[in-house]
């Protein structure tokens, strides 16, 4: 497995065919840097997400303000 993250005290690990599999937060760093851990983390989602379809913004605000109306 191989490990490795630009904080400290925040490691991603990979399997054997180095799939990101895990990230392993060390509690005291979570505490004293919640920020630059929260972007890591968005950081790493967005990179799973990185190809797939998009919705135009006025489209998801259309569907927004359709279902509001409903309740």
């Amino acid at each position: 497995m191989k490990a490795g993250s630009p904080i400290k005290g925040v490691k991603l690990i990979t399997d054997e065919t180095e799939n990101r599999r895990y990230v392993q937060i060390d509690l005291v760093t979570l505490a004293k840097e919640p920020e630059a851990v929260e972007e890591y983390l968005d950081g790493l989602i967005a990179q799973s997400r990185r190809g797939e379809a998009t919705v135009p913004h006025d489209q998801v605000m259309r569907a927004v303000y359709k279902r509001a109306k409903r309740r």
